[in-house]
């Protein structure tokens, strides 16, 4: 079931990013990454998926497009697509790489067709505390596997750890176990990770085990 985010939740959104891109600029603080350091520790777990040069990659949340800028620097030259809410990290995106292909919005605001990117991505965009019993994280999670002809990752915070579950209230957090249930709907492939960083929780699921590194 479709489930979209409530108008006062979008505003919330696109007002704190708006505020946190005047305060740090292009930078991780204004994702509200501690730094770059960690913010490229979650993305080198997620692109363990299988990422290659050449695959087609739809970045869901994409800021101003440093997982781009992360597959670039590590060789995976991938056809890029990133989508965001925040029309000013959009802004930036567009203007710093007016090669790519940006769209403002969610998901489903984006809609794109059935598999039509082989990797479907997504890293940090869904902290924001939307306090709707995590319908719209099921909800999203159907429409990322739809989106994908290989497979997808993403990350969340790890509600299991001791900090994640203290800061509810300022951020959103998920049992990886719950997350695990609902991915297993869709595929017959799939794993989670919370070796890397206690905090977090980065999840895989592919079509099918070919495509499984």
């Amino acid at each position: 079931m479709k489930t979209n985010m409530k108008k006062e939740q979008r505003e919330r959104i696109i007002k704190r990013h708006r505020h946190s891109v005047w305060m740090h600029g292009h930078s991780p603080r204004a994702l509200y990454w501690e730094n770059k350091d960690v913010q490229q520790i979650r993305f080198d777990v997620l692109l363990g998926c299988g990422v290659r040069k050449g695959d087609s990659v739809l970045d869901v949340g994409c800021g101003f497009a440093d997982l781009y800028d992360y597959m670039k620097e590590k060789g995976i030259e991938v056809d890029y697509t990133g989508i965001d809410l925040s029309p000013d990290m959009i802004e930036a995106s567009k203007n710093r790489l007016p090669e790519l292909t940006f769209f403002e919005g969610d998901l489903f605001d984006f809609d794109p067709p059935e598999k039509s990117y082989d990797w479907v991505l997504l890293s940090g965009a869904l902290n924001e505390p939307l306090q709707d019993d995590g319908e719209y994280l099921e909800s999203i999670i159907s429409r990322l596997y739809l989106c994908c002809r290989k497979g997808l990752a993403f990350n969340l915070l790890n509600d299991d750890y001791e900090w994640s579950a203290r800061e509810r209230y300022t951020l959103q957090a998920f049992k990886p176990e719950s997350v695990m249930q609902q991915l297993n709907v869709f595929s017959g492939c799939t794993v989670v990770r919370t070796d890397y960083m206690d905090v977090d929780a980065s999840f895989f699921a592919w079509r099918e085990k070919k495509y499984k590194p």
